[in-house]
Protein backbone atom coordinates (compact mmCIF):
# COMPACT_ATOMS: atom_id res chain seq x y z
CA UNK A 1 0.00 0.00 0.00
CA UNK A 2 1.26 3.54 -0.73
CA UNK A 3 2.69 5.48 2.22
CA UNK A 4 2.60 9.25 2.70
CA UNK A 5 5.74 11.32 3.18
CA UNK A 6 6.22 14.97 4.13
CA UNK A 7 8.83 17.70 3.54
CA UNK A 8 9.00 18.46 7.28
CA UNK A 9 10.21 16.52 10.31
CA UNK A 10 8.71 13.54 12.08
CA UNK A 11 9.45 13.89 15.79
CA UNK A 12 9.21 11.11 18.36
CA UNK A 13 7.33 11.84 21.58
CA UNK A 14 9.21 11.46 24.88
CA UNK A 15 5.99 10.17 26.46
CA UNK A 16 4.73 8.12 23.51
CA UNK A 17 3.44 5.12 25.49
CA UNK A 18 2.72 6.88 28.77
CA UNK A 19 -1.02 6.16 28.86
CA UNK A 20 -1.06 2.50 27.82
CA UNK A 21 -2.09 1.26 31.28
CA UNK A 22 -4.49 4.13 32.06
CA UNK A 23 -6.17 3.61 28.70
CA UNK A 24 -7.06 0.04 29.64
CA UNK A 25 -8.66 1.26 32.87
CA UNK A 26 -10.71 3.83 30.94
CA UNK A 27 -12.06 1.09 28.69
CA UNK A 28 -12.89 -1.18 31.62
CA UNK A 29 -14.64 1.58 33.61
CA UNK A 30 -16.25 3.96 31.09
CA UNK A 31 -16.64 2.01 27.83
CA UNK A 32 -18.71 -0.87 29.19
CA UNK A 33 -21.41 -0.20 26.58
CA UNK A 34 -19.03 -1.89 24.13
CA UNK A 35 -18.97 -5.71 24.03
CA UNK A 36 -16.10 -7.64 25.59
CA UNK A 37 -14.85 -8.48 22.10
CA UNK A 38 -15.03 -4.80 21.21
CA UNK A 39 -13.07 -3.83 24.35
CA UNK A 40 -10.44 -6.41 23.46
CA UNK A 41 -10.09 -4.84 20.03
CA UNK A 42 -9.86 -1.32 21.51
CA UNK A 43 -7.00 -2.25 23.82
CA UNK A 44 -4.83 -3.40 20.93
CA UNK A 45 -5.40 -0.22 18.91
CA UNK A 46 -3.24 1.98 21.20
CA UNK A 47 -5.47 4.99 20.60
CA UNK A 48 -3.95 7.05 23.43
CA UNK A 49 -0.71 7.00 21.46
CA UNK A 50 -2.40 8.99 18.69
CA UNK A 51 -2.32 11.99 21.05
CA UNK A 52 1.36 11.60 21.91
CA UNK A 53 2.51 10.79 18.37
CA UNK A 54 0.58 13.77 16.94
CA UNK A 55 1.75 16.21 19.62
CA UNK A 56 5.35 15.05 20.03
CA UNK A 57 6.85 18.19 21.59
CA UNK A 58 4.69 17.89 24.72
CA UNK A 59 6.48 16.22 27.64
CA UNK A 60 3.81 16.93 30.29
CA UNK A 61 1.73 13.95 31.41
CA UNK A 62 -0.82 16.28 33.01
CA UNK A 63 -1.36 18.37 29.88
CA UNK A 64 -1.39 15.33 27.62
CA UNK A 65 -3.82 13.20 29.66
CA UNK A 66 -7.09 14.99 28.66
CA UNK A 67 -5.83 15.06 25.06
CA UNK A 68 -5.36 11.29 25.16
CA UNK A 69 -8.90 10.98 26.53
CA UNK A 70 -10.26 12.99 23.58
CA UNK A 71 -8.33 10.96 21.03
CA UNK A 72 -9.99 7.84 22.39
CA UNK A 73 -13.51 9.15 22.89
CA UNK A 74 -13.79 10.86 19.51
CA UNK A 75 -12.48 7.75 17.73
CA UNK A 76 -14.74 5.32 19.54
CA UNK A 77 -17.68 7.70 19.28
CA UNK A 78 -17.31 7.52 15.51
CA UNK A 79 -16.84 3.74 15.57
CA UNK A 80 -19.82 3.09 17.82
CA UNK A 81 -22.35 5.65 16.59
CA UNK A 82 -21.26 5.67 12.95
CA UNK A 83 -24.39 3.88 11.73
CA UNK A 84 -26.85 5.66 14.04
CA UNK A 85 -29.95 7.22 12.39
CA UNK A 86 -29.65 10.98 11.92
CA UNK A 87 -32.41 12.04 14.34
CA UNK A 88 -30.94 9.96 17.13
CA UNK A 89 -27.41 11.13 16.36
CA UNK A 90 -28.49 14.79 16.54
CA UNK A 91 -29.86 14.25 20.06
CA UNK A 92 -26.59 12.61 21.05
CA UNK A 93 -24.59 15.52 19.59
CA UNK A 94 -26.61 18.03 21.63
CA UNK A 95 -25.88 16.12 24.84
CA UNK A 96 -22.18 15.78 24.04
CA UNK A 97 -21.96 19.55 23.55
CA UNK A 98 -23.65 20.19 26.90
CA UNK A 99 -21.20 17.94 28.72
CA UNK A 100 -18.12 19.29 26.95
CA UNK A 101 -19.22 22.83 27.80
CA UNK A 102 -19.78 22.21 31.50
CA UNK A 103 -22.63 19.88 32.48
CA UNK A 104 -21.82 16.72 34.41
CA UNK A 105 -23.32 13.47 33.10
CA UNK A 106 -25.98 11.72 35.14
CA UNK A 107 -25.11 8.38 36.80
CA UNK A 108 -27.32 6.48 34.35
CA UNK A 109 -25.72 7.99 31.23
CA UNK A 110 -23.20 6.23 29.04
CA UNK A 111 -19.63 6.20 30.33
CA UNK A 112 -18.10 7.98 27.35
CA UNK A 113 -19.70 11.17 28.68
CA UNK A 114 -17.71 10.75 31.91
CA UNK A 115 -14.53 10.75 29.85
CA UNK A 116 -15.63 13.96 28.13
CA UNK A 117 -16.45 15.64 31.44
CA UNK A 118 -13.17 14.55 33.02
CA UNK A 119 -11.14 15.84 30.08
CA UNK A 120 -12.88 19.20 30.32
CA UNK A 121 -12.14 19.44 34.05
CA UNK A 122 -8.49 18.56 33.47
CA UNK A 123 -8.16 21.20 30.75
CA UNK A 124 -9.61 23.81 33.10
CA UNK A 125 -7.23 22.69 35.87
CA UNK A 126 -4.35 23.06 33.38
CA UNK A 127 -5.36 26.67 32.71
CA UNK A 128 -7.10 26.41 29.34
CA UNK A 129 -9.37 29.45 28.89
CA UNK A 130 -13.14 29.35 28.44
CA UNK A 131 -12.96 30.45 24.79
CA UNK A 132 -10.81 27.40 24.02
CA UNK A 133 -13.22 25.05 25.83
CA UNK A 134 -15.99 26.49 23.66
CA UNK A 135 -13.83 26.10 20.55
CA UNK A 136 -13.11 22.40 21.03
CA UNK A 137 -16.75 21.76 22.03
CA UNK A 138 -18.11 23.42 18.88
CA UNK A 139 -15.61 21.61 16.67
CA UNK A 140 -16.61 18.28 18.20
CA UNK A 141 -20.28 19.14 17.64
CA UNK A 142 -19.57 19.96 13.99
CA UNK A 143 -17.60 16.72 13.64
CA UNK A 144 -20.92 14.98 14.35
CA UNK A 145 -23.27 17.40 12.57
CA UNK A 146 -21.35 18.16 9.37
CA UNK A 147 -19.30 14.98 9.27
CA UNK A 148 -20.88 11.85 10.71
CA UNK A 149 -24.45 12.85 9.83
CA UNK A 150 -23.48 13.68 6.24
CA UNK A 151 -22.05 10.18 5.83
CA UNK A 152 -25.30 8.47 6.82
CA UNK A 153 -26.92 8.33 3.32
CA UNK A 154 -23.87 6.49 2.00
CA UNK A 155 -23.44 4.19 4.99
CA UNK A 156 -27.11 3.23 5.13
CA UNK A 157 -27.73 2.85 1.39
CA UNK A 158 -29.17 -0.54 0.39
CA UNK A 159 -26.92 -0.59 -2.67
CA UNK A 160 -23.47 0.97 -2.92
CA UNK A 161 -23.48 4.64 -3.84
CA UNK A 162 -20.52 7.00 -4.11
CA UNK A 163 -20.35 10.72 -3.42
CA UNK A 164 -18.49 12.91 -5.87
CA UNK A 165 -14.95 13.78 -4.85
CA UNK A 166 -15.95 17.38 -4.07
CA UNK A 167 -18.86 16.24 -1.91
CA UNK A 168 -16.73 13.64 -0.14
CA UNK A 169 -14.04 16.12 0.84
CA UNK A 170 -16.67 18.62 2.01
CA UNK A 171 -18.00 16.30 4.72
CA UNK A 172 -15.03 13.99 5.28
CA UNK A 173 -12.89 16.91 6.42
CA UNK A 174 -15.29 17.10 9.37
CA UNK A 175 -15.88 13.39 9.97
CA UNK A 176 -12.14 12.65 10.09
CA UNK A 177 -12.20 14.55 13.40
CA UNK A 178 -9.19 16.78 12.73
CA UNK A 179 -10.85 20.05 13.72
CA UNK A 180 -10.99 18.99 17.40
CA UNK A 181 -7.72 17.04 17.00
CA UNK A 182 -6.08 20.26 15.83
CA UNK A 183 -7.42 22.06 18.89
CA UNK A 184 -5.18 19.83 21.02
CA UNK A 185 -2.14 21.77 19.83
CA UNK A 186 -3.12 24.52 22.27
CA UNK A 187 -3.05 22.55 25.55
CA UNK A 188 -0.04 20.53 24.36
CA UNK A 189 1.97 23.70 23.67
CA UNK A 190 0.45 25.44 26.70
CA UNK A 191 -0.80 28.37 24.60
CA UNK A 192 -4.32 28.99 23.35
CA UNK A 193 -4.47 30.91 20.08
CA UNK A 194 -6.55 34.07 20.65
CA UNK A 195 -9.86 34.16 18.83
CA UNK A 196 -8.81 36.82 16.31
CA UNK A 197 -5.66 34.86 15.39
CA UNK A 198 -7.51 31.55 15.23
CA UNK A 199 -10.06 33.12 12.86
CA UNK A 200 -7.45 34.50 10.47
CA UNK A 201 -8.05 33.05 6.96
CA UNK A 202 -4.53 31.63 6.69
CA UNK A 203 -4.81 29.87 10.06
CA UNK A 204 -8.22 28.51 9.12
CA UNK A 205 -6.95 27.27 5.76
CA UNK A 206 -4.03 25.55 7.48
CA UNK A 207 -6.45 23.82 9.82
CA UNK A 208 -8.55 22.77 6.82
CA UNK A 209 -5.43 21.41 5.12
CA UNK A 210 -4.68 19.39 8.27
CA UNK A 211 -8.06 17.74 7.81
CA UNK A 212 -7.79 17.21 4.06
CA UNK A 213 -4.29 15.72 4.26
CA UNK A 214 -5.28 13.35 7.07
CA UNK A 215 -8.39 12.30 5.10
CA UNK A 216 -6.16 10.98 2.32
CA UNK A 217 -3.51 9.66 4.71
CA UNK A 218 -6.22 7.76 6.60
CA UNK A 219 -7.78 6.41 3.42
CA UNK A 220 -4.43 4.94 2.37
CA UNK A 221 -3.87 3.48 5.84
CA UNK A 222 -7.32 1.85 5.94
CA UNK A 223 -7.41 0.70 2.31
CA UNK A 224 -6.26 -2.83 3.09
CA UNK A 225 -9.16 -3.23 5.51
CA UNK A 226 -11.83 -1.39 3.53
CA UNK A 227 -11.11 -3.15 0.25
CA UNK A 228 -12.50 -6.29 1.91
CA UNK A 229 -15.76 -4.64 3.03
CA UNK A 230 -18.63 -5.17 0.63
CA UNK A 231 -20.42 -1.90 -0.11
CA UNK A 232 -17.72 0.38 1.31
CA UNK A 233 -17.73 3.64 -0.65
CA UNK A 234 -16.21 6.27 1.65
CA UNK A 235 -12.59 6.05 0.65
CA UNK A 236 -10.98 8.46 -1.79
CA UNK A 237 -9.51 5.56 -3.82
CA UNK A 238 -12.95 4.04 -4.42
CA UNK A 239 -14.45 7.45 -5.17
CA UNK A 240 -11.77 8.34 -7.73
CA UNK A 241 -12.14 4.95 -9.39
CA UNK A 242 -15.91 5.38 -9.65
CA UNK A 243 -15.99 9.03 -10.73
CA UNK A 244 -13.17 8.91 -13.28
CA UNK A 245 -13.19 5.20 -14.24
CA UNK A 246 -9.64 4.66 -13.00
CA UNK A 247 -7.72 1.53 -12.09
CA UNK A 248 -6.66 1.07 -8.45
CA UNK A 249 -3.12 2.15 -9.30
CA UNK A 250 -4.30 5.23 -11.20
CA UNK A 251 -6.64 6.15 -8.32
CA UNK A 252 -3.80 5.77 -5.82
CA UNK A 253 -1.56 8.00 -7.92
CA UNK A 254 -4.25 10.67 -8.21
CA UNK A 255 -5.00 10.56 -4.49
CA UNK A 256 -1.30 10.92 -3.70
CA UNK A 257 -1.05 13.83 -6.13
CA UNK A 258 -3.84 15.61 -4.25
CA UNK A 259 -2.24 14.74 -0.92
CA UNK A 260 1.14 16.12 -1.97
CA UNK A 261 -0.43 19.30 -3.38
CA UNK A 262 -2.19 19.93 -0.07
CA UNK A 263 1.09 19.36 1.74
CA UNK A 264 2.88 21.86 -0.47
CA UNK A 265 0.13 24.42 0.09
CA UNK A 266 0.46 24.01 3.85
CA UNK A 267 4.21 24.51 3.60
CA UNK A 268 3.73 27.63 1.47
CA UNK A 269 1.14 29.13 3.83
CA UNK A 270 3.37 28.45 6.81
CA UNK A 271 6.16 30.41 5.17
CA UNK A 272 3.76 33.21 4.19
CA UNK A 273 3.10 34.00 7.85
CA UNK A 274 6.30 36.06 7.92
CA UNK A 275 4.57 38.63 5.69
CA UNK A 276 1.74 39.15 8.17
CA UNK A 277 1.75 41.57 11.07
CA UNK A 278 0.37 39.52 13.94
CA UNK A 279 1.98 41.66 16.61
CA UNK A 280 2.82 39.87 19.84
CA UNK A 281 1.37 36.62 18.46
CA UNK A 282 3.65 36.31 15.42
CA UNK A 283 5.93 33.63 16.88
CA UNK A 284 3.11 31.74 18.60
CA UNK A 285 1.12 31.57 15.33
CA UNK A 286 4.14 30.34 13.39
CA UNK A 287 4.70 27.72 16.08
CA UNK A 288 1.04 26.66 15.93
CA UNK A 289 1.20 26.00 12.18
CA UNK A 290 4.48 24.16 12.69
CA UNK A 291 2.64 21.89 15.12
CA UNK A 292 -0.12 21.32 12.55
CA UNK A 293 2.62 19.91 10.32
CA UNK A 294 3.95 17.80 13.19
CA UNK A 295 0.44 16.43 13.76
CA UNK A 296 0.33 15.25 10.14
CA UNK A 297 3.71 13.51 10.12
CA UNK A 298 3.05 12.26 13.67
CA UNK A 299 -0.22 10.64 12.62
CA UNK A 300 1.55 8.82 9.78
CA UNK A 301 4.19 7.74 12.28
CA UNK A 302 1.43 6.31 14.49
CA UNK A 303 -0.09 4.34 11.60
CA UNK A 304 3.19 2.69 10.71
CA UNK A 305 5.26 2.61 13.92
CA UNK A 306 2.98 2.45 16.98
CA UNK A 307 2.05 -1.23 16.74
CA UNK A 308 -1.67 -0.47 16.34
CA UNK A 309 -3.84 -3.15 14.76
CA UNK A 310 -6.68 -0.69 14.07
CA UNK A 311 -6.38 -0.99 10.31
CA UNK A 312 -6.17 -4.76 10.20
CA UNK A 313 -9.26 -6.79 9.23
CA UNK A 314 -11.52 -7.15 12.28
CA UNK A 315 -9.58 -4.40 14.03
CA UNK A 316 -12.61 -2.14 14.58
CA UNK A 317 -15.50 -2.47 16.98
CA UNK A 318 -18.85 -2.97 15.24
CA UNK A 319 -21.95 -0.95 16.12
CA UNK A 320 -25.40 -2.46 16.36
CA UNK A 321 -26.40 -0.60 13.22
CA UNK A 322 -23.45 -2.10 11.31
CA UNK A 323 -23.68 -3.88 8.01
CA UNK A 324 -25.42 -7.24 7.84
CA UNK A 325 -22.87 -10.00 8.17
CA UNK A 326 -20.49 -8.17 10.52
CA UNK A 327 -19.04 -10.70 12.90
CA UNK A 328 -19.93 -9.15 16.26
CA UNK A 329 -22.96 -7.24 17.46
CA UNK A 330 -22.59 -4.59 20.14
CA UNK A 331 -25.65 -3.59 22.22
CA UNK A 332 -26.79 -0.04 21.49
CA UNK A 333 -28.52 2.59 23.62
CA UNK A 334 -28.97 6.36 23.70
CA UNK A 335 -26.59 7.10 26.57
CA UNK A 336 -28.48 4.88 29.03
CA UNK A 337 -26.72 1.81 30.35
CA UNK A 338 -29.26 -1.00 30.53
Amino acid sequence: MPKCYYPWPTIDSPIANAFDDEEKDWYDNDYTFISQEGIKRCKSQFLSRVATYMNPTCDSIERMRPCARLMIYITLFDDYFGMTPAKELKAIADRVYEVMMGEDPRPDEIGILRQMAQARKEWVENGMPRFWIERVSINFYEFILYGMMEEIPFKQAETTIYPTLAHYLSFRKYSIGMWPYGDLIDPCTNFALPVHIYNHPIVQRCRELLSLIIVIQNDFASLKKEIEIEGESLNIIFILRNQYNLSYQEACLEAMRLHDAYGQELNDLHESLRFLDLGAFQEDTYNHIYHIKLQISGCANWYYSSGTNRYEPKGFIVPKYGREGDDIVIPHSIFVKK
